[in-house]
Formats: structure tokens, sequence, C-alpha cells
């Protein structure tokens, strides 16, 4: 036996010899878990004698299992594992399967022997010699069996015996409700890598530049499935198989194999058009009633977690499923889209500037910003920062924030993929322009002027990693705002009733002006969105908001993507002394709102009567035969829409957008966009 049990070197190998030891120089990460593995190996007391593994699919928990095993390997112990995959999920089976890698010794007995019972004395007779580990993966498909293996497997085993049961979800019911199992189970969720875990893969691999690596941990927030698979992409360049779309379909099959059946497969594609979801919000998402138990079922999933809002799905499998969605059937997406975005309408319009609607206007944004807003101000990921109103007390930290911008000002190139449409946009800014956003900034005269303007954004370690000044406007301000280089020309040029407008009292805010916007490092997309989220405070406040933000395309871009109108004729030229620079305004006061939003939903092709529209007398496609799509193209056409612009707009191919107007021109009996349009006209004019 003593033979047997020294030539017993691991379980049942699960990869080819010399492989596990190849893949050993990049394992990073899970140091925690590692040394609480090895602190067992070396022959710690085994209080809790039931590990269970959890976290959602693709997260590391197999990966780490190996690691396990090569650790029990190099330090004599033994290692048996089965996936339940593996086996017809029937105790007996169960246990043949781990007889099976038990030295022949010690698996041996009769031919009528009970399988459990020759398994467990296996188990007990090794680990009298050595620690034994028994680890069961992907342990949620074993649903039948939970009840046999905490009251029968688990029974009288012996105590160097360590039983680990890893899945998606954690151990519940019985585990959590009976003590002694309690006292008996150490629950280990399995979560992402961290940034410094995704850079060091990254050199590992041999991708060692620093935009190589910022890029996957944007890709992949440290998902350990998602992290192997970008890599793939990284290294092969575009040129192999696995393209960002592959990696990502890869990732999406990976998780939907927990939803079996396609009620449940419907539920989660409306909850992926969404950042957080309720029953209501997902009811009206699609447009019918959902079931309390078919809801259950959703929010049961291992990649759907609880927040204060509701519920969320994973960042990676949300932005996975609705990738699939987009490209396997672009006619429902585009019709949760408008949904989702109707929704968000109508709660900012009912509130009117009673409550704070930020979190509404910044999930508005997620799906009618323009590209820029979508890719790089639209980025998932928890908040890592507060934010403090500047005081003559940490005046201080403020200025020596500035000055530091200042010291360390360097060049950035980033990119940011659109998560409507797929495309990548770059982002590039020299030195000089990256200080443009704190040009002529005094934060001490801000703070002068006894109005809540100017707030810090301190970070984690209680360090400032950025700022906004945004100024209120009223009867306290005006003058500042008015002699300012920055604010001064848009306000030189209201009339007079504009400008009383604006002369409220100092407890009040006619509105705001946006100084600046900045932060310290522009290749972090989290800090990008959290800037981002100040001006979404102030949108649809039923306010007046304007900004002079600096001369250059993105900040252009970015405003009017945000619905803001650049004002004729009002131009500065304050931040380098020669560049004419616009100034832009949003004004949601009164019935404003209600055109401002109506403009939103026009961007993605819906009306604010939907209900009303094609059926009104004089409309010029009646009787014509187009379909639905055909007709939003034909009404995209009629706004002086180009193709690409169509395209983005109903979310489908410039390749299919051609397509459809061809179809449009034959039923109209047209050849071109002139004569479409020129036809419609003449149609509509006899019901004018």
């Amino acid at each position: 036996m003593n033979g047997d049990l020294l030539r017993f070197e691991r379980g049942r190998p699960k990869a080819q010899p010399g492989i596990g030891d190849r893949e050993e120089p990049y394992w990073v990460g899970r140091d925690r878990e590692r040394a609480l593995f090895d602190r067992f190996l070396s022959g710690e007391p085994l209080e809790r004698p039931v590990w269970n593994l959890y976290g959602t699919g693709g997260v590391g928990k197999s990966t780490l299992l190996d690691t396990f095993r090569r650790q029990a390997n190099r330090r004599g112990a033994a290692f048996l594992q089965l996936d339940s995959r593996e086996f017809s999920r029937t105790g007996d089976d169960l246990c043949r399967r781990l007889l099976l890698q038990l030295p022949a010794a010690l698996g041996a007995g009769g031919g009528e022997e009970d399988p459990l019972d020759a398994l467990r004395a296996g188990l007990n007779r090794m680990a009298q010699h050595r620690r034994v580990v028994v680890a069961l993966d992907t342990y949620e498909d074993m649903t039948g069996l939970d009840g046999w293996v905490r009251e029968r497997f688990l029974s009288d085993l012996a105590p160097g015996i360590l039983v680990i049961l890893a899945g998606r979800h954690p151990l519940k019911g019985p585990w959590l409700v009976s003590p002694a199992w309690r006292e008996r189970v150490l629950w280990l969720a399995v979560g992402p890598l961290t940034r410094q875990d995704v850079t060091d893969y990254a050199r590992r691999c041999g991708l060692a530049e620093e935009a190589q690596a910022e890029r996957l941990w944007e890709r992949t927030r440290g998902h350990a499935l998602s992290l192997s698979l970008a890599v793939s992409t990284e290294l092969l360049a575009g040129n192999g198989p696995l393209t960002d779309a592959g990696w990502s379909t890869e990732l999406a099959s990976s998780w939907l194999k927990e939803v079996p059946d396609e009620e449940l497969r419907h539920l989660v594609e409306a909850a992926s058009m969404l950042k957080a979801f309720n029953q209501e919000v997902v009811a009206y998402v699609m447009e019918r009633d959902v079931r309390t138990d078919a809801f259950e079922r959703l929010v049961n999933l291992s990649f759907v977690r609880k927040i204060d809002r509701g519920w969320i799905l994973h960042d990676l499998m949300r932005e996975s499923i609705r990738g699939l969605l987009k490209e396997r059937t672009p006619g429902r997406f585009g019709k949760l889209t408008e949904r989702c975005v109707r929704y968000y309408a109508s709660v900012i319009k009912e509130a009117r500037g009673q409550r704070d609607v930020a979190w509404e206007v910044a999930e508005l944004f997620g799906y009618i910003g323009d590209a820029l807003i979508r890719a790089h101000l639209n980025t998932p990921g928890e908040t890592e920062w507060t934010w403090e109103p500047l005081t003559a007390a940490n005046l201080g930290e403020g200025t020596e924030y500035l000055k530091r911008r200042r010291r360390e000002a360097k060049p950035v190139s980033r990119s940011g993929v659109d998560p409507m449409t797929g495309a990548r946009l770059e982002l590039t800014l020299s030195a000089e322009e990256l200080l443009y956003t704190i040009e002529g900034l005094d934060l001490e005269e801000l703070l002068g002027l006894g109005q809540p303007s100017v707030m810090l954004m301190r970070g984690q370690d209680g360090s400032v990693h950025g700022l906004s000044a945004i100024v209120p406007m009223n009867r306290g301000t005006l003058r500042y705002l008015e002699r300012n280089p920055f604010s001064g020309p848009y306000i030189r040029s209201l009339s007079a009733s504009e400008r009383n407008r604006l002369d409220v009292p100092e407890s009040e805010q006619a509105g705001w002006f946006i100084r600046s916007i900045d932060i310290g490092d522009w290749t972090d997309s989290v800090l990008l969105k959290e800037a981002a989220s100040q001006m979404y405070n102030y949108m649809c406040s039923g306010k007046l908001f304007f900004a002079s933000p600096p001369p250059l395309p993105m900040f252009r871009d970015s405003h009017l993507g945000l619905g803001f109108e650049e004002v004729p004729g009002v131009v500065h030229c304050s931040y380098d002394g020669k560049t004419p620079t616009p100034t832009f305004v949003l004004d949601t006061r009164g019935e404003k709102l209600d055109a401002f939003l109506a403009a939103m939903l026009n961007r993605i092709g819906a009306r604010p009567d939907k209900a009303t529209e094609g059926t009104a007398q004089g409309d010029p496609f009646v009787g014509r035969g187009l379909t639905e799509r055909e007709r939003e193209v034909a009404l995209c056409i009629m706004e002086g829409c180009s193709n690409p612009e169509i395209a983005s707009r109903l979310f489908i191919s410039v390749v299919t957008v051609k397509k459809h107007l061809s179809s449009v021109y034959a039923k109209m009996e047209v050849k071109n966009r002139s004569q479409l349009i020129k036809a419609v006209l003449q149609r509509v004019r006899p019901a004018e």
C-alpha cells in the first residue's frame, strides 16, 4: 500500500504532461486563496472542511482549482477532481469516477461493495499519510445531488480531507439554515482580477506597452476568461480567428449556459439593454407583463447582482449579450433601445426639475449620446471617488492639484469602443491641449463668490484626482460671469429681459455656467465617466445651462452630443489668445424640456407621439407598401441624413440602408433622393 501511495502523484490530470508547469509563470492574482490553501497543505488544522468557491462563469474558478492541484502535487498531497459533466449525476457514479483516481490498492474493493463506502474508506486511509482534497467543479449542475453530498458523502470523512465545491452560486438552503453546516463551510467568492493583475498578466504574455495593458483592463475589467480571450486577440493583432467580436461571443456563450429556455433568454436580452433594472422596467421595455417567478429566475442567475437601484448584469455579460442581439436580430435590438430611451425620457419629463434625475440623464445619453460619449464617457465601472465642496480648509489641496496638473501634463492617446456600433474611436490630446481645461482657473476667486461652485474629486486614498467648477447663475454671480472672459461674451449677448430672468436671489439658481471639469488622468475611462457625471447633475433641471469648452473637436462633439446648441456669434479667444471659441447652451426651462426630450428621441428615429404616426391624413407613404423599416429609412432621408447617419440611427449597416433605399425608390416610383423628396412633398401639400 505504501508503494502505491508514493507512486500516487495526483488525481486525474486535466492537461497534457508539462502543460500545467508551463502555465504556472502566467498565473497572477488570487494570493489570498493560494496562501489559504498552502496553509492547509502545511498541516494547519482544518476547521472548515468544506470550501465553497463561487463566482460568475469564466471568472476563474476552474483555473483556481488547477492551481490548487499543482500546489497539492508539489506538496505531496492527493488531489481528486470531478466535473459535473463527467458523470451521470448519481451518487454511485460520482463515487465510481472518483474511485478511478485512487491508487489501485486504495480503490480496490469487493465487486458488491457500495461505491460510497469504498470511496470513503479509500479517502480515509489515504488521509492517514497526506493531505487529501476532493474538488467538485460546476457544482451548480449537481442540484439533484446537493442533499446526497451534504448528508451522505461528507459524513464520516477523516479530519484531514478538504472538500471543495466550486460553482456559480454560493451554497444556500440547509448550508446556511443549519448552524452545524454554517460552521463547517468556508465561502470564498472568486471575483475579478485587479488592474495590477491584468498589467502583470499582459507583460508575462509579451504585451509590455502600458497602452496595451490599459486597453485589456478596460475591455475585461479583470474577468479571467475575458482577459485570456482578449490577450489572444491582442497577440493576433486582428489577423487570427479570434476577433473582438469573437471573444465577446465566446464569453456570452459561456454565460448563456445558465439560460436554458427562450423565455429566460428574452428576459436576459431585455435586462442587457439596461444598466440597472427591476421587474417594472423590464416589463416596460419588453411591452408585456413579466411574471414574478420568471423575474426571480432572472435575478438568481450568477451574472446578476443586487444594487440599490435594483439589479444589474455583469458589465461584460451585458456588453456581450447586447453585441449578440445587435448582430443577430438588429430589429429587436433597435426596438428595445427605443423602449429604453422612452422610459428614461418619460422619467425625466415627469420629474420636471422636482428631483435629481442625474442617473436617468446618464442612462439616456448611454443610448443617444454621440459615438464619442458612448465610447469614452459611458464606461462600465463602480464609483471609486467622492466629491466635496471647495472650502478655505481644502483650498490648498485644490491649488496643489492645479500645480501638479501643469507640472505633469503629457500627451494622451486612448481608444474607446462605441457599445452601440462596435466602432473604435481614438482620442488624442497634446500636453498643451490637456491644460486647456484649467486655463485661467482661479480657485480662490471662485471660493470668494460665496456660492457652491467648485467640487474636488477625491480617490479612495484621499488624494485629489480632479475637480469641477460649475458656477450657479444668480444675483451674487452675474457680475462675475459678465466680466469673466470665458462666460462674459454670452452674458453680454443677452437682452435685458433675458438677463433679468437670471437675476434671482442668491439662495436660488437660474442656471449654471460650466467653467471647468478636469481630471488628473485622461487615460482612465472610469475617471472620465465620473467627471462627465457632474454635468448630468444639472441637465434637464428646468434651468439654463451653458458652457464654453476648449476649442477642440472632442469638446464640440461631446456638447452637441449632449443636446447643447451652439450660440451664433458668441465667441472668445481666451484659451490660447488666438483660436475663436464658441459658446454652447442647453435651455430646459418650461416647455423647452419637452422639446429637448423630443429632439433626443428623434435621434433614434422615434417620435414623441408614436401612436398616431403613419395614420394621419396626408401621410405620403400610405398605399405604397413600405415596410416599417423602409418607412423609417425614408423619413431619415426627408431629414437630410446621410447613409452612415441612417445606419447609426437605426442600428443597421450601411449596406442594409442601401438595400432598403432601393426598395423605397421602387415602391415610390423614383430614382434617387432628390426625386423621393420631391414626390413626398407633392403628396403632403394637398393635405396642408
